[in-house]
């Protein structure tokens, strides 16, 4: 398809510098470090030391806006979202993203919590194999270590192309510490030697959904390969992709959807991997809570009530009135995950007639307070279905990819064979489509539609000007990208900002 060419030119256009030191130009947090003076000792200090790569991960993407949402899904933009509260409201930073109209001072810019991340696991990877351990142990190190840098790395191509590889902790000082942007096949083929030693080191599931396991390495591996394969990598990525699906130990479906997303029903079989989240360990909900109401636009015996509104500040984001239809269609056709990702009342504001909220990820309002502690759902194994027919759309296995779908529309409509038709144009639509119902507000949706050559459908490559005319602006090159952070450039006068954006 034509968009794999654009995905190619977009993401190896980009070509800026990237600064880094020891305390801030890469904003690289360097408090609580362990390092070869105070720690890196035992065992234990290893182990610690992994676990907090999780601790950095789930830093970056509690982020206000800064965080999977924003990066990939808010930017599908007005066909699927669109502003809150009636309407109304929507800060300058969310419309930016919503409509592509990005610059280099809005806050989703920021890759440093990613970097910061890097470099949890670059500590590991130097320092975990000079200390005496068991092996399960020390592949338990370097697996996670090796797992979720390549995870953070997929992230930064996919959100900003070029980009600074790097391998090593951030210490010491002087020019070694500047390290340019990379080119972004440097920054795939890091993802991808890192993939293939994580698969090395974790070959069981039995650290379980928060950690690195046999399967959410290969989901990942997957993922990366359609993403490669889509980018004009070649057949060897679809490849790469079937072996790596087919390396998934376990696919299991839950049979209610609404129960894969109860806070009572954390790490279940459906979920691949997750960032825990206990009661209290963020009260500001990330983006969750800008899909939430505020309190004063609901009744009283309505607020954080068995069928009532959940509520916490102020609705940010509400999806746009054309998905809102489009999700309804599909109740009509029978399909359960409606009401779990769009919900309406009427009779419950004294302000507006209709309240209307995406509903995945609530929070917990069992105590009539909101509490914010779901986790955050990185992989399911839903997912895995949707790559296999996405797998089996390239290789123009038209009747196959439908069958991987329909497993999921089955869970979904209580109906086998609901995807009949086996033409290319229409599995197409059924895998966007099904992308859509299934994983709507999980932050994913808008690299799927990049990869299916749909994004155009949709929204990011549309610059909306200032007199709210919708068009493809082929002036402006770089467009799947973001811009690079005002605050990086500050940092260092090697930087420029990615061609086409300011």
């Amino acid at each position: 398809m034509k968009i794999y060419g654009i995905i190619l030119s977009v993401l190896g256009a980009a070509s800026v510098a990237l600064s880094t030191s020891c305390h801030g130009e890469l904003d690289v947090t360097q408090s609580d470090k362990l390092n070869t003076t105070n720690m890196w000792t035992s065992e234990s200090d290893a182990l610690t030391a992994t676990t907090g790569i999780y601790y950095r991960l789930r830093q970056a993407f509690a982020q206000s806006k800064a965080n999977p949402f924003f990066w990939g899904e808010l930017r599908v933009g007005p066909a699927m979202w669109g502003k809150g509260t009636g309407r109304s409201l929507c800060d300058n930073d969310m419309l930016d993203v919503m409509l592509n109209t990005l610059s280099a001072s809005d806050a989703s810019t920021d890759w440093s919590y990613l970097y910061t991340t890097i470099d949890q696991c670059n500590q590991v990877l130097k320092y975990a194999p000079g200390i005496g351990m068991s092996e399960d142990n020390m592949n338990y190190c370097l697996g996670n270590a090796r797992f979720i840098r390549a995870y953070c790395y997929f992230w930064i191509a996919r959100v900003w192309g070029d980009a600074p590889v790097i391998t090593t902790p951030t210490e010491g000082t002087g020019e070694a510490i500047y390290p340019s942007r990379h080119p972004v096949a440097e920054v795939y083929a890091r993802i991808e030697d890192d993939l293939n030693a994580a698969a090395g080191y974790i070959r069981t599931n039995a650290k379980g959904c928060y950690y690195a396991t046999a399967d959410n390495v290969n989901l990942l591996r997957a993922d990366f390969a359609l993403w490669m394969y889509a980018a004009g990598g070649g057949d060897g990525y679809l490849t790469m992709a079937e072996t790596a699906l087919g390396a998934v130990q376990s696919a299991g479906l839950l049979d209610r959807f609404a129960d894969v997303f109860s806070i009572s029903n954390k790490k279940n079989r459906e979920i691949a991997f997750a960032l825990h989240l206990e009661n209290g360990e963020y009260t500001s909900g990330s983006y969750f809570s800008y899909f939430i109401w505020g309190s004063t636009q609901i009744k009283a015996e309505y607020r954080n009530a068995p069928d009532g509104v959940p509520v916490s500040s102020n609705q940010w984001f509400l999806y746009s009135d054309d998905f809102i239809g489009f999700l309804k269609r599909s109740k009509e056709l029978g399909d359960q995950r409606t009401d779990v990702t769009y919900m309406e009342r009427t009779g419950v504001s004294d302000m507006y007639e209709v309240i209307q909220w995406p509903n995945k990820l609530i929070g917990n309002i069992s105590t009539g307070t909101m509490v914010w502690e779901q986790d955050f759902i990185l992989y399911r194994y839903a997912q895995y279905y949707t790559m296999l027919a996405e797998l089996r759309y390239h290789r123009k296995d038209y009747s196959g990819a439908l069958t991987a779908l329909n497993t999921l529309a089955q869970r979904a409509y209580g109906k086998a064979n609901f995807y009949t038709d086996s033409s290319a144009a229409a599995v197409r639509q059924a895998l966007v489509d099904e992308n859509l119902k299934e994983f709507a507000e999980e932050g994913n949706v808008y690299f799927t539609l990049i990869r299916l050559g749909a994004i155009h459908d949709y929204n990011p490559y549309r610059y909306v000007d200032g007199l709210g005319q919708c068009g493809i602006d082929t002036s402006r090159p770089n467009q799947l990208l973001m811009p690079v952070s005002k605050k990086a450039m500050n940092k260092n006068n090697k930087i420029t900002q990615t061609q086409g954006w300011s």
